[in-house]
């Protein structure tokens, strides 16, 4: 509570400064936060005293400590009137007039602290009060953001997971969110191109020449997504949230692969894709299952030209066993409109189920099985896909370092595919993936890491067009929290 007092300072010549005090009364006597004894207390303990700059730093702290952020804001404007400067000053003005309730006044005064503060625990501390003092006009997008300042110069690792615990608190209670991802990779095979130059297939007696561009093609692939949503709707057990989403893939060539494939273009391999959609997502019961649906629209461009528009359905289940597996089930609808004929329209179903257990120290493993039918008029896209994909995450970093390896193996077939003449039996692919996420924990910065992902890809099929092989390494950043 706050004390009502006349008080008056100069600087003497000793460069001490002398405060008094008149009144101890308390503005609001009948407070129900402060005993008259703690108020009397606070009072007599300045009446008449004479504090050099360091204690009246401490008295400042106390006062905001106390609950007296009128009085604390008073003594740190004593330490600006000594020093205009003084970050300190700044910090328990801006701590006294945030739990005091003025939050504009609180986030002026911090950015003053951080502007003249000289270590980091000052340049931190200081951000955290800009961030807490969002974060009670509920602007938690701010919020956020001058968290990530505060994390920035967190002196010691303590401070750092503390600020990291407070960021996901402050995420939690955002409506509005924002992820952006981004990678760079060299790649032997930006283009999905086959191994071999020779073109053949099984069982026809069809022998020919891939064009340099069918061909692989080495160069460096980038690719960046954002995605924004928030939340219309949301209680402890449901949320409902509008979002966006885009990507935007970019291929450019070595001069090799330019040598070789002088007839094709950087652009004609780049791809984007924007969509806006609803999701929705709902526990029933204290421990029961997840249940999750979206809806999405969409468009897709390829080479600089509108490719196909879509719509998706998808619905979701997580289902708790036990305290540490979850059992994961999925089914999804999408209908793909192409930008140039109805020939090439596709409808896609797609269905997934796995198992997630978590081994305590050993790690975590994950176990999914997929399937997906893609129906078309046109009997070069019409397919059937099985897979699955089996996934690990150790419990501990290794050193400096935190690890995510997953291997993969889709089959999938063409019954219609042809190639002059109907393949027989069909087109079959055989695709296996292995992908390993190494983080590097020690060179966060602001909560960001970095993130090399290793990745090795080959597929067999009857149809050698289709018989590729790549091996890239991207490096991008996501956020430790």
């Amino acid at each position: 509570m706050l004390l009502t007092c006349l008080r008056h300072a100069a600087l003497a010549v000793s460069g001490a400064l002398f405060l008094t005090c008149q009144d101890g009364a308390l503005a609001d006597p009948a407070a129900a936060d402060r005993t008259a004894s703690v108020s009397s207390e606070a009072a007599s303990a300045f009446a008449g005293m004479t504090l050099n700059a360091a204690q009246l730093r401490i008295a400042a702290l106390r006062a905001v400590q106390l609950g007296h952020f009128e009085l604390a804001a008073e003594l740190g404007g004593l330490l600006l009137r000594a020093d205009p400067e003084d970050a300190y000053g700044h910090f328990v003005i801006a701590q006294a007039e945030l739990r005091g309730g003025d939050t504009e006044q609180a986030r002026r005064a911090a950015r003053q602290a951080l502007r003249y503060a000289e270590t980091d625990v000052q340049k931190h501390e200081a951000a955290r009060v800009i961030a807490a003092a969002y974060a009670r006009d509920e602007r938690y997008f701010l919020s956020q953001i001058w968290m990530r300042r505060a994390l920035m110069v967190a002196p010691s690792e303590a401070l750092e997971a503390r600020a990291g615990r407070e960021f996901q608190a402050l995420r939690g209670a955002s409506r509005l969110r924002l992820s952006a991802n981004l990678g760079i990779a060299p790649s032997s095979n930006v283009n999905g191109g086959a191994s071999e130059e020779i073109s053949t297939v099984d069982g026809l007696p069809v022998v020919g020449i891939l064009s340099p561009s069918a061909q692989a093609l080495a160069g460096t692939e980038a690719q960046g997504e954002l995605a924004l949503s928030y939340a219309i709707q949301r209680d402890a057990r449901s949320e409902t949230r509008l979002r966006g989403f885009s990507s935007v893939r970019r291929i450019w060539l070595t001069p090799e692969a330019q040598d070789k494939a002088p007839d094709v273009d950087n652009g004609d391999f780049g791809s984007s894709a924007l969509e806006f959609g609803v999701q929705h997502r709902r526990r029933l019961g204290d421990t029961g299952p997840v249940l999750g649906a979206s809806a999405t629209l969409g468009r897709a461009w390829q080479g600089g030209e509108r490719a196909y528009d879509y719509r998706r359905a998808a619905f979701s289940l997580i289902q708790p066993v036990g305290t540490r597996s979850a059992l994961i089930a999925g089914v999804s609808w999408q209908g793909q409109s192409d930008a140039d004929t109805e020939f090439n329209d596709v409808q896609t179903r797609g269905a997934q189920l796995g198992l997630s257990h978590d081994f305590g120290a050993p790690g975590k493993v994950t176990l999914m099985l997929m399937g997906g039918e893609a129906e078309s008029d046109n009997g070069q896209i019409a397919r059937t896909t099985r897979g699955a994909q089996l996934a690990y995450t150790p419990a501990e970093a290794l050193g400096p370092v935190e690890l995510d390896l997953s291997l993969s193996a889709y089959k999938s077939h063409y019954p219609d595919y042809s190639v002059l003449l109907p393949v027989p039996g069909g087109r079959e692919d055989k695709t296996f993936r292995a992908d390993v996420d190494v983080a590097f924990t020690k060179l966060d910065y602001a909560g960001f890491m970095p993130v090399l992902n290793i990745s090795g890809a080959r597929s067999d099929s009857n149809v050698s067009r289709f018989e590729t092989e790549t091996l890239s390494f991207s490096l991008g950043f996501k956020s430790r929290f």
